[in-house]
């Protein structure tokens, strides 16, 4: 895949399990504030927490994450 793949969570559906930040601990973190997953700040797309844009080296790990979420809360497009 060419150039940067657009990442949305959603945040409010977060189970805090942890799959993301494990599988691909460069995008995805734990927000400090309410224990959901959040996109790392240098990866955030726009103000706010749950999208940013992966570049081509994490395409894979993030896509990763997204087909091993349990929430089924990562979108890839």
């Amino acid at each position: 895949m060419a150039g940067k793949a657009h990442v949305t969570l959603e945040r409010d559906n977060c189970i805090s399990c942890g799959n993301c930040w494990s599988t691909c601990p460069d995008f995805f973190e734990e927000s400090p504030e309410d224990g959901r997953s959040q996109v790392a700040m240098k990866h955030r797309s726009g103000e706010g927490l749950s999208e940013g844009d992966a570049p081509e080296d994490q395409d894979e790990c993030v896509r990763s994450a997204a087909e091993g979420c349990p929430a089924e809360v990562i979108h890839i497009g």
